[in-house]
């Protein structure tokens, strides 16, 4: 039994941009014939991934504004989405081991276990926080007098704070990263 989502404009936001898991959307319609073959693909995929990615599929005929919103030009067109946020896509009909690969690929990216999704929040902030730290450093070194101004003794000071704080995140991570 097909776990494919039908989805409307009315529930796109619902049900793809406020997903909780990585959804993807196949904008088809009817009287297209690749977008028929690639069909089963997404039902046996939904079936197998169920719980852990979402699949939709919306007929761009009867639901023009997101066609027109997402530029769908051609279908069959699969959209990838996380967090409300377009991260992929698929134009035409494509085997079921290169959407396989776009799935698997999207779920090691973006996990949707609690303990995973930790693990990708913590290294998109330990990783930007290290590049906002050197930037600090080389701005440090180019003003003068900065230790002289106390608006830029506060703001050097919250940066070693925050370099701190990272450098304890960054350990946290390695141990989280150790337990699995």
């Amino acid at each position: 039994m097909s776990k494919i989502i039908d989805i409307t404009d009315r529930n796109f936001e619902e049900e793809v941009l406020n997903s909780d898991i990585p959804t993807e959307v196949d904008f088809w319609a009817p009287w297209c014939g690749p977008c028929k073959m690639v069909i089963p693909i997404y039902e046996k995929l939904s079936e197998e991934y169920e719980g852990r990615f979402k699949f939709c599929m919306i007929n761009v005929d009867e639901n023009q504004q997101a066609a027109t919103k997402y530029q769908i030009m051609s279908i069959p067109m699969q959209k990838f989405f996380i967090d409300g946020q377009k991260v992929d896509e698929i134009l035409g009909a494509v085997p079921e081991p290169t959407i396989r690969t776009m799935v698997e690929g999207i779920l090691k990216d973006y996990p949707t276990d609690e303990r995973g999704r930790l693990k990708v929040l913590l290294t998109s902030w330990v990783e930007h926080n290290k590049q906002d730290s050197g930037k600090f450093r080389k701005w440090k070194e180019k003003v003068k007098d900065a230790e002289d101004d106390p608006i830029y003794d506060a703001v050097l000071q919250a940066a070693q704070d925050m370099e701190k704080a990272n450098e304890k995140l960054s350990q946290l991570l390695i141990e989280l990263q150790g337990k699995g």
